[in-house]
């Protein structure tokens, strides 16, 4: 069933109407005809079906059948990743929302060969927030992660202070807890909200892994492979869904 998202304000009772970027997708690109039933989400944990009334590219008429609101997903998930380059970042984006992750944190980190210039912030953000649409709509993953702003990775770990739960980094020294010894533990506490740092090809700097040592988070092994950046970050992601499958 073709899915389309429906704002939170917009959902009422009766007749709704689509934006005219998911209309124009709907009508021009999927083809709907009027009659036509449609999978509808919000981003917030609400699903619904939905009649196409009055298809029209530029504003689509549906009229609600019935909705329900899932439950989010435990434990929290946030990924905190140093930023890789645009077609990858761009991949790992879209496969991080399959796989259920809620925040991604890009990070500029020391090592990292992309950088990106404070007057790009928001033009990226926008574009990687659409991504995470996209791949909402595809996979049928009812909850819209925030995609944070660009920022140091000194700055994420102010936040994380005020984070509930635990954290993670990817970590290629000796002495790293193996990844299925740290999640079992965090399943067995019943721990709520698990955030985990991926860094650059070149891995976290010295000065770095200091200061995540510093704020608590706990270096883990992915075993003997050394893994690319992106491969990393949906490695733990998928990790994570495997240790909390009932």
């Amino acid at each position: 069933m073709k899915r389309c998202y429906l704002a939170s304000e917009n959902w009422q009772e009766g007749s709704a109407f689509l934006s005219e970027a998911e209309s124009r997708h709907l009508v021009g690109v999927l083809r709907a005809r009027a009659g036509e039933r449609i999978e509808v989400l919000d981003g917030a944990g609400r699903v619904g079906t939905a009649e196409i009334l009055e298809p029209n590219a530029k504003r689509t008429e549906v009229r609600i059948l019935s909705q329900t609101t899932m439950e989010p997903q435990v434990p929290r998930r946030i990924l905190a990743q140093a930023l890789v380059r645009e077609q990858q970042m761009d991949s790992l984006i879209q496969k991080a929302v399959e796989l259920g992750v809620h925040e991604i944190w890009p990070l500029q980190t020391d090592h990292a060969v992309v950088k990106i210039r404070p007057a790009d912030v928001a033009k990226k953000s926008a574009r990687w927030q659409a991504i995470a649409l996209s791949s909402c709509k595809q996979s049928g993953n009812p909850w819209l992660p925030i995609i944070a702003p660009v920022r140091k990775l000194t700055d994420a770990l102010v936040d994380l202070r005020e984070a509930r739960g635990a954290a993670c980094f990817g970590a290629l020294q000796p002495g790293a807890l193996p990844l299925p010894t740290y999640f079992g533990r965090l399943r067995q506490e019943n721990c709520p909200q698990v955030t985990m740092f991926i860094g650059p090809e070149g891995d976290f700097s010295a000065t770095e892994v200091a200061a995540l040592l510093a704020a608590g988070v706990q270096p883990v092994t992915f075993g003997q492979r050394v893994l690319r950046a992106e491969t990393a970050a949906l490695f733990i992601l998928a990790a994570l869904e495997y240790a909390w499958m009932s």
